[in-house]
């Protein structure tokens, strides 16, 4: 499976950066899971648990604040927000 960069942002600067497979978070709206190659992408994504997937490994990591999404060109950013 295709690969895009991920980067999760806070107010300090670059928290965590990684190629992944697959982002699935939850938004206003419930569920959206990103895949490489997605289609340019703005959206909040609600504190909680995000799911990153590599290779048939599923890892996640707690959230404590709301944060931006933004996905394009084949990178997913996680922006605090503040």
């Amino acid at each position: 499976m295709s690969k895009f960069k991920f980067q999760l942002v806070g107010i300090d600067g670059l928290f965590l950066e990684k190629e992944v497979e697959v982002l699935i978070c939850q938004t206003d709206l419930g569920e959206i899971s990103i895949l490489a190659n997605h289609h340019p992408i703005i959206t909040v994504v609600k504190r909680g648990k995000i799911k990153i997937r590599n290779e048939d490994k599923i890892e996640e990591l707690e959230i404590l604040n709301d944060y931006i999404l933004e996905f394009s060109e084949n990178i997913a950013r996680l922006l605090e927000m503040f």
